[in-house]
């Protein structure tokens, strides 16, 4: 293996688009889209990213890769902390074991069921983000790709 170096050179990302949903707090959007799948909501491209939706149509489930943006900064900080599934016992584990939106670099990662797509809008179902939410990237969910191999049970 290769040492890399602990700074690697910044990173430049740019949203493609935007989320809506009914959610306007983090604190009140459900922590996992599985979690909500009766829950509506659209990510709306920005139309320069719009010829991208081509192909799109048929693939039942996308992954959104968003910006957390709504984190508070000083919740970004943390490499321990108390996931909703721990919030009675205040159990604390390391930011990488969980799900939590708290992470030193905001980024999301919610599989959502596709409702339709027409032009630079995708309306879906299964919510875990508050509307404004930057979309990063879209990517199609594959059956037998987007999980462990066959046979591991793990």
């Amino acid at each position: 293996m290769v040492d890399q170096p602990e700074q690697a050179p910044g990173v430049e990302l740019f949203p493609i688009g935007y989320v809506q949903t009914g959610f306007a707090d983090p604190a009140d959007a459900p922590s996992q889209a599985a979690e909500a799948f009766t829950e509506a909501g659209r990510v709306v491209l920005h139309d320069r990213f719009a010829a991208g939706l081509t192909g799109l149509r048929g693939h039942p489930y996308l992954w959104l890769i968003t910006w957390l943006h709504a984190q508070a900064e000083e919740q970004t900080t943390e490499l321990l902390v108390v996931p909703r599934s721990m919030e009675a016992t205040g159990g604390r584990t390391g930011v990488y074991a969980t799900r939590s939106p708290h992470r030193p670099n905001r980024l999301g990662l919610s599989l959502v069921r596709v409702e339709d797509i027409s032009g630079n809008t995708i309306e879906f179902s299964g919510v875990d983000l508050v509307s404004g939410t930057p979309v990063l990237d879209i990517k199609p969910w594959y059956r037998g790709i987007d999980g462990p191999p066959e046979g591991d049970s793990e």
